[in-house]
């Protein structure tokens, strides 16, 4: 779920400068107009921190609280439900194979229709609320809306041992490729298992005050611990901290 909220680029980037993350680089090729430069470089603890506020815990919950690490446990297919008054679907199926070419952990394909575990729908702004009521029934979604005021959504559902079996996305495709961008990205954080949102974590996506549009190291880097063998489907906060350290360290994400 993304809420845009502007006008904090600089003081961010002030907070910034005076932690630890490092070798800062401009926005990738295909980012929109005027996307935020990126740190490339984070400590352990930065890593470790941001993983934790974000794997566990959501500001949008039906159902039980999970109480554990949330993610698949196998080769994730994605399917893209074309919609919308402006054709975004060969974007969209751009952005999965960039997070497919990023995060080889996801083992992430674009499926056929019918056949996937997660699904992104493309809407115009003016079908969202009918949208959400639709696919969650009108209660859910206007207790929903009401509370969070959302942009676009994802909806992931669990089973009690912590296996993502299925995820649901709404992009909006008519509010300029910054919107759409910034959506499909921060969106399919969630649909992968980054459930929780960080308003004072300045480097992620996940911080509803930022609009990014593009996967950022940081937060390729939290994907690549997600889905390390160590961190596993169900692990509550303690035994996640315990393995932490020695997965960033296998991982080689430490600034050196």
């Amino acid at each position: 779920m993304k809420r845009l909220i502007a006008g904090l680029g600089i003081l961010l980037a002030a907070t910034a400068a005076a932690l630890a993350a490092s070798d800062q680089l401009p926005a990738p090729p295909g980012s929109f107009p005027g996307a935020p430069a990126q740190f490339t470089r984070f400590t352990a603890a930065e890593l470790e921190r941001g993983f934790m506020a974000l794997a566990f815990g959501s500001d949008l919950r039906i159902g039980a609280r999970p109480r554990g690490i949330r993610r698949f446990n196998h080769a994730i297919r994605a399917e893209i439900v074309p919609g919308g008054s402006v054709d975004r679907a060969a974007a969209m199926r751009a952005v999965l194979e960039d997070y497919a070419r990023q995060v080889p952990g996801l083992h992430l394909s674009v499926a056929s229709a019918g056949d996937a575990d997660v699904q992104v729908r493309l809407i115009d702004e003016k079908d969202f609320n009918a949208a959400l009521e639709a696919a969650f029934g009108a209660r859910i979604a206007r207790t929903f809306i009401a509370r969070t005021d959302p942009q676009c959504m994802t909806s992931v559902k669990s089973n009690a041992a912590g296996d993502i079996v299925h995820a649901i996305s709404f992009i909006i495709v008519d509010k300029g490729d910054d919107v759409f961008l910034d959506c499909a990205y921060h969106e399919l954080l969630h649909a992968f298992g980054l459930s929780n949102h960080d308003q004072r974590n300045i480097w992620t996506t996940l911080n509803q005050n930022r609009m990014v549009g593009y996967l950022t190291v940081y937060d390729r880097d939290l994907l690549d611990i997600l889905y390390d063998p160590r961190i596993r489907p169900g692990m509550p906060p303690r035994a996640a901290r315990t393995v932490l350290p020695g997965v960033v360290r296998r991982q080689g994400l430490a600034a050196r």
